[in-house]
């Protein structure tokens, strides 16, 4: 199957509200956080040191990573940690504050689907 589908990955009632879950669903790791009521999926792998932001927590409202502390706007994917702190002057941490992948989240019945993109094997 290639193009946009959706997937189911959890039930609502599997992300409480303030809370992350991990998912793994066609190859990806994902991180499924549920900020103020709203359930968002980012990718679960921090791109500063390869953290598991699915075992992060939310802070500040932000996922934190459980590594570094590095903050990440799961509506964006921006960084918002230590991007805010880092000189312009240093492009080699650009790497390091690259933006999450964030996937479309709906929920239906008591579920959670996230849409990916998926690419026949052959």
């Amino acid at each position: 199957m290639t193009g946009r589908v959706w997937q189911d990955v959890a039930g609502v009632a599997d992300v409480p509200p303030g809370q992350v879950r991990g998912v793994h669903v066609a190859g990806r790791a994902l991180a499924l956080v549920n900020l103020d009521g709203k359930v968002h999926a980012v990718s679960a792998v921090c791109p500063h040191q390869g953290g598991s932001l699915d075992q992060g927590r939310i802070w500040d409202g932000k996922l934190q990573c459980p590594w570094h502390n590095f903050l990440f706007d799961v509506t964006t994917g921006a960084n918002a940690f230590p991007a805010n702190v880092y000189p312009k002057d240093m492009p080699g941490l650009r790497l390091q504050l690259a933006p999450l992948e964030v996937y479309s989240v709906r929920t239906e019945q008591g579920r959670i689907l996230v849409q990916l993109e998926l690419e026949e094997a052959g």
